[in-house]
């Protein structure tokens, strides 16, 4: 396998999802997938790998939040239930993200990445509402 660019891997997912997608100026580019979720590709500053990101939903508070924090942290645990997406905290929003490493990628590495981010966003931003 070729090492990818950041731009190959995008033009790739682009002809998956038969959309036309492309990076902004600042390496930025953004997805609304199914009217719910807001998705970010970020090239990092390296171009050799992107990150994709989705807020899933504001943490309650409380007892509530404290549980699901655990929860939230037991199926991150070695990737028991999450392979490659983990999960953080910006502010008091959680979030899913993942990291494709370009180099040696396949070619559908960034679909598929997409796909579990997407998979897994799905899942327990229902526990967020």
């Amino acid at each position: 396998m070729r090492d990818m660019t950041p731009d190959h891997a995008l033009a790739h997912l682009s002809r998956d999802l038969a959309i036309a997608l492309e990076f902004s100026d600042q390496g930025l580019c953004r997805l609304r997938i199914g009217g719910q979720h807001i998705v970010d590709l970020e090239v990092d500053d390296s171009r050799e790998s992107i990150f994709i990101y989705c807020r899933m939903g504001t943490l309650p508070g409380g007892d509530v939040g404290a549980g699901l924090l655990v929860r939230l942290m037991r199926a991150h645990c070695l990737g028991r239930e999450t392979a490659r997406v983990q999960f953080g905290l910006d502010q008091d929003d959680v979030m899913a993200f993942s990291r494709v490493e370009l180099r040696g990628a396949a070619d559908d590495a960034l679909r598929v990445a997409l796909e579990a981010l997407i998979e897994l966003t799905d899942q327990w931003s229902r526990e967020l509402i």
